[in-house]
């Protein structure tokens, strides 16, 4: 009797010790559950993270005669590339022509993304229109300032770079340069043309350096700034840096006419990874569009820094028509682009907001002719617009 009450006492000690033990390993594993998910739950973030962006549709208001007009135009003439026009804030026409890939046969459509070139450094602009109001930097200071290595014959204020008036060399990109900072080393290197100092003469390397000016100054890239300033505040889909494999299905292959053949020969793009802040992001018509029309409802900048930041040229604050990235001429303002065989280009006032791009100049008539049609012919804009102290 007393060998089975033994034996008893052994069993319930050891179903105690099982059901502590299973009770243990339960708690155990939900609590590295909760620090650490399981791969089952890391691959439905993942899913949701990754969820596909909705893609941008075709768009032509078949109900406005100006719309149909453009698109029978941009047809007719066998244009190659995209067009978005928004008329009074609301999206008229975004629409796709001819082909984004001829050897794949893949064709332009309304997510199509291309090239921006040089209509980069209004994006730039902005940001640094943006760090200036913050206080962040000042336009009138020497680059020294913030890029301590800056050493050059004669002193350079951000306001020089920034109206191209610097006098630094003409940028010459080669393919062994790497990075932007390799790429602002060799603008140091060339230094400056005394011949050119204080005046204007367009050049890259003027919004490379501002460019390098925003990283020191943030402590953060160049495209972490384009994202958290740009492209996140305002829903940007389709836009991202040459090497965003995100985009790259979107993104337009970009040709040029051979001018003693007459034959359509493919770009190599090969020195856009030292381009930041001035010709290598990739957009949609549609996403520029949606720039411009947020800094034209005040949303970029407030009211009071916003109209003359457009409207005013030859006036203290803005000594010329082009600023910041952009030009304000007295009849429109304007945005350009041209880079690798992609053309990219803007028009915009307070009716409309015009974007033009194409990855193949294919007819006789260039792409700002195109878009001369569009604003002054087919929608009749023009006139007075901005404010000029003084004829151009």
């Amino acid at each position: 009797m007393k060998v089975n009450k033994f034996k008893l006492i052994i069993v319930i000690i050891i179903f105690i010790f099982i059901i502590v033990g299973v009770y243990s390993y339960r708690h155990d594993k939900q609590t590295k559950d909760a620090m650490h998910p399981t791969h089952a739950s890391q691959k439905v973030n993942k899913k949701q993270t990754t969820k596909k962006e909705k893609e941008l549709k075709t768009v032509v208001d078949r109900s406005d005669s100006q719309m149909k007009q453009i698109d029978q135009y941009l047809e007719e003439g066998q244009f190659n590339g995209t067009v978005t026009v928004f008329k009074k804030g609301q999206l008229s026409l975004n629409k796709g022509y001819g082909f984004k890939d001829f050897e794949k046969n893949e064709t332009n459509t309304a997510n199509t993304m291309f090239l921006i070139g040089s209509a980069q450094k209004f994006m730039t602009g902005l940001m640094l229109k943006q760090l200036e109001t913050e206080g962040e930097i000042s336009m009138v200071a020497p680059v020294k300032q913030y890029l301590p290595y800056f050493e050059l014959a004669y002193p350079v204020a951000l306001k020089q770079l920034m109206l191209h008036q610097s006098g630094l060399y003409k940028y010459q990109a080669h393919p062994k340069l790497k990075t932007l900072d390799e790429a602002i080393h060799a603008i140091i290197k060339r230094g400056i043309n005394p011949l050119y100092y204080n005046q204007y003469q367009y050049n890259d390397a003027n919004y490379l350096v501002l460019s390098e000016v925003i990283e020191a100054v943030t402590y953060q890239s160049y495209t972490q700034n384009l994202n958290d300033r740009i492209v996140k505040p305002y829903n940007l889909k389709y836009t991202g840096r040459y090497n965003d494999s995100n985009f790259k299905k979107y993104m337009a292959t970009g040709y040029k006419k051979d001018k003693s053949t007459g034959k359509r020969v493919k770009q190599n793009p090969n020195t856009l990874s030292q381009y930041d802040g001035a010709g290598n992001l990739y957009m949609t018509p549609y996403d520029m569009g949606k720039v411009v029309l947020n800094l034209q409802k005040n949303k970029i900048f407030n009211a009071t820094i916003t109209r003359p930041f457009i409207h005013e040229s030859l006036t203290i604050q803005y000594p010329q028509a082009y600023r910041y990235g952009f030009y304000s001429f007295a009849d429109k303002n304007r945005i350009n682009g041209i880079f690798y065989g992609n053309i990219f280009t803007v028009y915009f006032n307070d009716n409309y907001i015009i974007v033009l791009a194409t990855n193949y100049e294919n007819g006789k008539t260039s792409n700002e002719q195109k878009m001369k049609h569009i604003y002054f012919d087919i929608l009749q804009q023009g006139g007075s617009y901005n404010k000029v102290k003084q004829p151009y």
